[in-house]
């Protein structure tokens, strides 16, 4: 029966298309093109994915054909259509975004009306980008893709698939590209400002990345899945080149290997399209800051068998910190081959210099405590111009390549090489009798590193009973390489408060024992299934057997290679339940490992630490709704940590252990046609649980820049029910606990911050101000070798064109 009643429905569209036809040639008649009278209960439907196969030609004969395969209502005057060509379809698309396909370049819109037919339009040159930008929701969103709306619905990140995440059972947080912009974020540090459990761990820094992640250091950034540095000087990821940025939270070495108990980043690139893209931006600001940058895409042959994507970006600007620039030039050429819908190949490849300096931060006595010579002023420079500066270049190439052996087997490769080189000579502060002049040294420094990354993996789809299941078997491979040249050197003192510098002579250079050459190689093999019963549980289980090996060797002098080898196996297993009503509980274990250099008294190698992790959450996303709301508590520990040895004092023993118990809270969602709403609450109780008998005082100790509470709330409302479409304003607000700093006793004051971006859009042009710490608060935002101060008001106008 269910066959006879598809036939039919098929038979019914293809007679219904095919007496539309006839009437495309009549201009000045509305007409409605459908299959049959699909009412609104039925149009959920267009959400899903279809496979269409729709000829390229006639634009009018193809809205006809694809209206009459899908089953859905366009209303128009055939003259709109008249003369007018389109590329074609052939693929996977849902209905919004095979319309969008087919009417690409032909200078028409279309409006979605209320009962969820669509009416063809003709789009004025002038017409408001906030009325075209539902142009890009009708595209089905991926993994790999832009975020369609406010809450993101699919990842890879977790399971290396293409996966809804309601569907996965471990925390991702993600923010879009749109995110990006409105936030006014620089690094990946500011785009993640409103999102739970992450906090800085060096302040106002432009050379890394480094930041907290419930309560654990989280500095190995990856892109597209792949790890994107070999070190965590080797630089930051431009934001521009991205569109999107996510966090899977807690332990994830089943899929990625060597990896911190508290999570990973993955940012995912900017590919190319066959929908023209066309993308000029001017930006001004706050300490000399002007910007320029361009994204350009689109096919390159009338089949969009080839496409391309340029990203460009130059940047010349000063901080906040006096003599610190913060310069960049950046380009990233994309290139993409996909002769049919079963393969594809993308060409991936960037280039990066930065050029700015590293901020070592300020004693703890002037910023946090108090010092009888007042409170350090926060632009003050401690290092000495001419001298300090982060000069970086980086290169990166590769390729993710895809292929569908059959409509289960899936062949998946991705292979990528990356290179840094930088000049990084710095100052750093020493000791002060008197709380104002403090004694500096100075380090020479030039490192280098490199990385080749390869990930293949094989994806099985099938069925059995009421199950449907997709599993996954994969190898990847790291090989990298880091080379640290040091020399030390005297440098004179400098008065905090009354600076004046070049006032002597650098010492002569020393070569300093932590220079360094190190390699190291890791192979890992992984499986796991993801399994869906009757359409309402998920269940997924992994497993992954790591080898690594490193190696180290001093710079200086004869080259003698120290070999380590760790081996580990990890896993993860978890459950999703699928309410009819959009909650869907979830539960999770999984496990992380991170290997150690040393030895303990007996000349043993350390073991890797582990890290585990017990999750419970539910999320919330209605059908139909552009939300995702999210509950977790967990409990992670990080087992076999270095500690003083109680019986030789002068090694280490791994009796350590910390852990992070919390809970966080995170809210994504529209609020009707003009107003998005983000929301997020984290309260993370990290700790040292074990240590030494000798230093007893540290059990029970805080982890240091880890706050207990974090809160963020951000809104931004469009003026469309005022008459004005194009006016957005939305405003923001964050609060930090106060935290504990690392390695200086004292404690980090909360804090809390205000930013606000006002946004007009007309015609092709788009006007921004960007507002961040909007009432100018001088505050703290962590402390490790120095304090920080975090950033002072800063405000950015940008201009921006597309066509």
């Amino acid at each position: 029966m269910h066959n006879t009643k598809f036939t039919k429905s098929r038979l019914a569209n293809a007679v219904s298309g095919a007496m539309l036809c006839t009437a495309l040639s009549l201009p000045g008649v509305l007409l409605p093109l459908t299959a049959h009278a699909q009412q609104p209960s039925q149009q959920p439907a267009q959400q899903s994915a279809q496979h269409f196969e729709v000829p390229a030609g006639d634009l009018g004969n193809a809205l006809s054909r694809f209206a009459a395969d899908s089953g859905v209502v366009i209303y128009f005057d055939a003259s709109l259509t008249q003369g007018k060509q389109t590329r074609g379809l052939s693929g996977d698309y849902n209905v919004e975004g095979g319309l969008r396909a087919l009417l690409s370049g032909s200078g028409l819109s279309l409006v979605k009306e209320a009962d969820g037919s669509y009416r063809l339009v003709e789009r004025p040159d002038d017409v408001d980008l906030a009325l075209l930008r539902v142009e890009a929701d009708w595209m089905q969103e991926t993994a790999y893709g832009p975020v369609q709306g406010i809450a993101a619905t699919r990842s890879a990140t977790g399971t290396k698939t293409d996966t809804p995440i309601i569907e996965t059972p471990q925390s991702i947080s993600i923010v879009s590209s749109e995110e990006f912009q409105n936030y006014g974020a620089r690094n990946f540090t500011e785009a993640l400002s409103y999102t739970p459990g992450i906090s800085r761990q060096e302040g106002a820094d432009r050379s890394t990345e480094s930041l907290r992640v419930r309560g654990f250091t989280v500095d190995r950034s990856y892109r597209d899945g792949s790890k994107y540095q070999a070190n965590l000087y080797d630089g930051q990821q431009e934001l521009y080149g991205l569109e999107r940025l996510e966090v899977l939270k807690g332990p994830s070495s089943i899929l990625y290997g060597v990896a911190s108990p508290g999570g990973m980043l993955n940012a995912v690139s900017k590919r190319p399209t066959i929908e023209p893209l066309r993308e000029v931006n001017i930006e001004a600001g706050s300490f000399d800051r002007r910007q320029i940058s361009a994204d350009f895409s689109d096919a390159l042959d009338e089949d969009g068998v080839w496409s391309y994507r340029l990203t460009m970006l130059h940047r010349d600007s000063n901080t906040f910190i006096d003599h610190v620039p913060d310069d960049r030039t950046y380009i990233a050429p994309a290139l993409k081959w996909q002769p049919n819908e079963d393969t594809s190949l993308t060409l991936l490849s960037e280039y990066q210099r930065d050029q700015t300096a590293y901020v070592y931060g300020l004693p703890t006595s002037g910023t946090i405590l108090p010092n009888p010579n007042g409170q350090i002023p926060r632009e003050r420079f401690t290092g000495e111009p001419g001298y300090d500066e982060y000069d970086n270049e980086r290169y990166s190439i590769g390729y993710l390549f895809e292929h569908d052996l059959s409509n289960s087997l899936h062949l998946r490769h991705s292979l990528r090489t990356f290179r840094s080189d930088r000049d990084f000579p710095q100052m750093g502060l020493g000791q002060s009798i008197d709380q104002r002049i403090y004694a500096r040294s100075a380090q020479d420094r030039r490192d280098a590193s490199s990385g080749l990354t390869s990930d293949t993996s094989l994806q099985y789809d099938w069925e059995a009973g009421n199950t449907t299941n997709t599993s996954l078997i994969g190898i990847d491979y790291i090989r990298q390489r880091h080379e640290t040249e040091r020399y030390n050197r005297t440098a004179p003192p400098l008065d905090l408060f009354d600076p004046v510098y070049g006032s002597g002579e650098l010492g002569d250079r020393v070569p300093f024992a932590w220079s360094s050459k190190q390699r190291s190689e890791q192979v890992g093999l992984y499986a796991q299934n993801q399994m869906k019963i009757a359409d309402k549980w998920v269940l997924m289980l992994g497993g992954r057997q790591d080898w690594t090996e490193s190696e180290y060797s001093p710079y200086f002098g004869p080259t003698e290679w120290t070999r380590s080898t760790n081996n580990a196996f990890t896993g993860r297993v978890g459950g999703v339940y699928l309410a009819d009503n959009g909650l869907a509980p979830f539960i999770s274990y999984s496990q992380s490992f991170e290997p150690t250099s040393g030895t303990d008294r007996n000349g043993n190698r350390f073991e890797p630490t582990r890290g585990e992790q017990y999750e419970l959450g539910v999320r919330f996303q209605p059908d139909g709704w552009d939300t995702m709301l999210t509950a977790t508590a967990y409990e992670l520990t990080q087992e076999n940590v270095s500690v003083t040895d109680p019986v030789n004092t002068s090694f280490q023993t791994q009796i350590g252990e910390v852990r992070s118990r919390g809970v966080e809270l995170e809210a994504k969602t529209a609020i009707g046609p003009n107003t998005n709403l983000v929301a997020a609450y984290a309260y993370t109780d990290a700790r040292t649980t074990k240590s030494s008998p000798v230093t007893p005082d540290q059990v029970g100790k805080r982890t240091a820049n880890t706050p207990y509470n974090q809160f963020s709330l951000w809104g931004d409302y469009r003026f469309g029910d005022f008459g004005l479409p194009g006016l957005k304003v939305g405003v923001g607000v964050r609060y930090v606990g106060p935290t504990r700093a690392t390695w200086l006793e004292g404690e980090v004051p909360s804090f809390t911050l205000v930013d606000t971006r006002v946004s007009y859009e007309t015609g092709s042009w788009v006007y921004a101000l960007n507002a961040t710490n909007l009432t100018d608060k001088t505050y703290i935002e962590s402390c490790t070798y120095g304090c920080y101060y975090g950033e002072p008001r800063s405000i950015v106008g940008s201009v921006s064109y597309q066509w």
